[in-house]
């Protein structure tokens, strides 16, 4: 059987001795004397989504050159392996780590030379998904061009950051060129917004949803009634990327025991379980896997093999 993983950021999954080590390297002074890297990066205390994102400051700063960058996505890939994964799929902001030495053809070859390391020894495949950070349109433009031109290079387009004001839907004619040019589209939705977001994500030719999770808000539990979009998310089995510890970390549920990922795969909606943000969250896919079970949750192998039916890693 095949296991999946089909939504974790690398710039939220540096190993936090690597951090440690990157920023010794590279002089990078905020981390530098950092005594606890690990208690650093935890924002499992975060107050809102916007505060446990702001630690990507720091990852993605030692993430500015080819070896950084290399070594970064080879360990990824390297720490799923150590858990089961046979398909990796990671997205990542390349803008981020263009500068005067680096361009954005050398971002995306480094990742996938350590992909393909790690592939290499280990066998699991990995690819990567372009995000353009919803909250700078300029930005969306940008990347969604990058992934155009270099189409043979990955394996998918998203947009991340802040989701709440930023609805896909201005993005609209990005995503038409995009699928236009035959590239898989995942949208974060239903996490920092509502069921309205996962509907506009879906009007903008979204294939996966990412996170997801409030599609509960739009079905009635106790006389087991759906809303439109909830309706046509379960009866068209559109992938839930359900990253079960990062939702608590953002405060969108006061503990595990609220999450509804159970009552979403009893409505037998189409779940994977993910990470997401594996350093700041302080987790693994096996993690989220023992989290799963305590929620009662019994065929998580299934549920991670079917996830790798319609991982975009089938097309590249």
């Amino acid at each position: 059987m095949n296991k999946a993983v089909l939504h974790d950021h690398l710039d939220g999954g540096l190993r936090a001795q690597t951090a440690k080590e990157l920023a010794v390297k590279d002089s990078y002074k905020p981390l530098i004397e950092v005594q606890n890297i690990e208690k650093f990066f935890n924002r499992e205390s975060s107050k809102s989504l916007e505060d446990y994102l702001e630690a990507f400051v720091h990852t993605t700063a030692l993430m500015s050159s080819y070896e950084n960058l290399e070594r970064i996505a080879f360990e990824a890939a390297e720490d799923m392996h150590m858990c089961g994964v046979t398909l990796y799929e990671s997205r990542y902001a390349p803008l981020y780590s263009v500068n005067n030495d680096l361009n954005v053809k050398d971002v995306i070859n480094a990742i996938n030379s350590g992909f393909n390391q790690a592939e290499n020894i280990y066998g699991i495949k990995s690819g990567l998904i372009l995000c353009g950070m919803r909250n700078d349109k300029q930005n969306v433009s940008l990347v969604s061009e990058i992934a155009i031109d270099y189409k043979d290079k990955i394996i998918g387009f998203d947009i991340a950051g802040p989701e709440y004001s930023y609805l896909p839907s201005l993005f609209s004619s990005e995503f038409k060129k995009l699928i236009e040019n035959g590239i898989n589209l995942t949208i974060h939705a239903g996490e920092g917004d509502g069921v309205n977001s996962i509907q506009d994500a879906l009007d903008n030719g979204a294939k996966r949803i990412g996170h997801g999770v409030r599609i509960i808000e739009d079905i009635d539990i106790t006389n087991n009634k759906l809303g439109k979009t909830a309706e046509y998310v379960r009866n068209q089995q559109v992938p839930l990327e359900i990253c079960i510890t990062s939702n608590i970390h953002t405060n969108m549920y006061e503990d595990f025991s609220e999450h509804p990922v159970k009552d979403l795969i009893d409505l037998e909606f189409n779940v994977s379980i993910n990470t997401d943000n594996r350093l700041m969250s302080n987790t693994s896919i096996n993690k989220e896997i023992d989290i799963a079970k305590n929620l009662g949750i019994n065929n998580i192998d299934n549920i991670l093999n079917k996830s790798a039916s319609y991982s975009f890693l089938n097309n590249f």
